[in-house]
């Protein structure tokens, strides 16, 4: 590997390890997690600053709504829509510094964004973004590459379950392709009556599969963890109204610690009614800090974990 290509590798470590973990982690398909990717750099290059860092923070049910949104945001920049996908996009909104409409934006400025998101497919995604590892240690580099550099910092913890990973397999396409061709399955020559090819081609059938897998989901991977101020606990019935009067009918539970006797509860657990609401609520940020009545709340996102097993429930 020359040493522009190591430094760009380098540069990029932070899209590799979220790439290794939308494939080998959450089942994605490779092609499609490089389009993603590139809309994603798109959003970031467009002025919403740490979109993708922030993104990759969030527990594995949570991203693949952010897959969601961005898929359905593609079918549009390609002129399609996908069955049973949503307009709205809050799970992206929450992490973008100016809010978008809905997914029709895209269609709207088709012309402007879409040069953009080839581009970077083209010159980052399709060069950077190689899922072939020898181990779980090794980071993404293109494939010609002896080099070894250190690895990319690792998923967090708390992603969702992880699916059977797919049987790698070597791209054809090459890495500089023309801009057109770049639009244009690898393997169209089997089929010469075969419509033509779209960052999302398969993307609804993913869609309705992926809809199947992770709804409806258990409330762990909806869940915030709260805490109150010491001697400062919040009623339950409070919290849920709170966060309700904001954004809707969005709590589905609110539970907070069973304290020993002679003692006040010091933290809980907001189950929301989806999991596209847990960015929302932290305003894209790793905790939020609320008052409710005067009295302190701060929130993140819910790790299952013995040490806080003990609630009352509603």
């Amino acid at each position: 590997m020359g040493p522009g290509m190591l430094e760009m590798a380098i540069f990029y470590a932070q899209e590799r390890s979220f790439f290794h973990r939308l494939v080998r982690d959450l089942g994605q398909e490779r092609e499609h997690m490089r389009w993603v990717i590139a809309l994603w750099l798109w959003l970031e290059a467009d002025g919403h600053d740490k979109f993708m860092r922030r993104a990759s923070a969030l527990p594995g049910p949570v991203v693949l709504r952010f897959v969601d949104e961005a898929l359905a945001c593609l079918a549009r920049l390609a002129g399609r829509e996908l069955a049973g996908a949503g307009t709205l996009l809050p799970c992206t909104n929450a992490l973008l510094n100016r809010p978008i409409d809905d997914v029709t934006y895209f269609e709207e400025h088709r012309d402007k964004i879409m040069p953009g998101v080839k581009l970077l497919y083209k010159t980052v995604c399709r060069v950077v973004l190689d899922d072939t590892c020898a181990s779980d240690d090794a980071i993404f580099l293109p494939r010609s590459s002896t080099a070894s550099v250190p690895r990319a910092i690792g998923s967090p913890a708390f992603a969702g379950p992880t699916p059977v990973p797919e049987t790698p397999t070597t791209p054809t396409t090459p890495r500089f392709a023309d801009l057109n061709a770049i639009m244009t399955p690898r393997f169209s020559q089997l089929n010469a009556m075969a419509p033509p090819w779209s960052p999302v081609r398969v993307a609804q059938q993913h869609h309705q599969q992926h809809q199947m897998i992770i709804d409806p989901l258990p409330e762990e991977f909806r869940s915030l963890f709260i805490t109150f101020s010491r001697g400062y606990p919040i009623d339950k019935d409070d919290i849920k109204e709170f966060f309700n009067s904001l954004h809707g009918p969005c709590v589905e539970d609110v539970m907070v610690e069973r304290a020993p006797a002679g003692q006040l509860p010091v933290y809980g657990r907001v189950v929301l009614q989806s999991p596209d609401m847990i960015p929302v609520l932290l305003g894209g940020e790793p905790t939020a800090k609320y008052i409710i009545k005067g009295r302190h709340l701060w929130a993140r996102v819910y790790v299952p974990s013995s040490r806080h097993s003990t609630f009352i429930e509603a």
